[in-house]
Formats: C-alpha cells, structure tokens, sequence
C-alpha cells in the first residue's frame, strides 16, 4: 500500500460510520416496533383464549422483558 492510499483510511472510515449508524438506527427503531406488535398480539392471543386479564399481563410483561436489548445485553456480559 503506497502512503497515498492510507492517507485516505481516516477519509473512508469518516464516510462510513455515520451512514453505518443511520442503518443500526433505523433496524433498532424497525425492531422495536415489530417487538411492539408482537406482544399486543401476545396479549390479545391470550385473552381471546380466555385467559383472566391479569395473568395476561403479567405473561405479556415478561414477554416484553424478554425482547428488551437491555436485557438481551445483561445476557450476554453474564455470560463471559
């Protein structure tokens, strides 16, 4: 690699990074609204079955618990 051709490194990655965090954002926001929807049609699944409204809650909570990114990430520092 000449020296030229790295002079541009710093040039490349200051192009790249924002448009990478851009697309991160934009999946994270089209995730949370997915999980969103996922646990109300959880929840409606259950009381439709039947299921009194409190129980419902507290299952649909946890679900929604469950999907969080924080505790995705605990998960995973537990881990290590």
């Amino acid at each position: 690699m000449s020296p030229s051709e790295g002079d541009r490194l710093p040039l490349v990655l200051a192009a790249t990074v924002p448009i990478l965090a851009l697309r991160l954002g934009a999946e994270y926001l089209r995730y949370l609204g997915k999980r969103r929807l996922g646990v109300q049609e959880f929840e409606r699944a259950l009381l439709e079955g039947g299921m009194p409204r409190g129980p419902a809650d507290q299952l649909a909570q946890a679900y929604r618990e469950m999907g969080s990114l924080s505790t995705v990430l605990r998960a995973v520092r537990r881990r290590r």
